[in-house]
C-alpha cells in the first residue's frame, strides 16, 4: 500500500471510532435523563438534581465546548 491509501485507512478508521464514541455519548445523555426522571417520580430530590446536574455540566456542557472549538 502507498502512503495514500494508509492514510485513507487510517482517515475512515477515526472516522468509525468517532461514531461509535458519539453514539456512547448520546446513550449516556439518554440515561442520564432517564435517571433524573426516576429520581424526581421517586421523590429523590437531590438524587434527581444529581443526575441533571451531571446532565447539564458534563454532558451539555462538553457539547457547549465543542462547538466554541468548532467557531475558532
Amino acid at each position: 500500500m502507498n502512503e495514500t491509501t494508509e492514510a485513507t485507512h487510517e482517515l475512515q478508521r477515526l472516522v468509525d471510532e468517532l461514531t461509535v464514541l458519539d453514539q456512547r455519548r448520546v446513550d449516556i445523555g439518554e440515561s442520564l435523563v432517564h435517571l433524573e426522571y426516576v429520581y424526581a417520580n421517586a421523590g429523590a430530590r437531590q438524587e434527581a438534581a444529581a443526575a441533571r446536574k451531571a446532565f447539564q455540566e458534563q454532558y451539555v456542557g462538553r457539547i457547549y465546548e465543542l462547538a466554541d472549538g468548532l467557531r475558532t
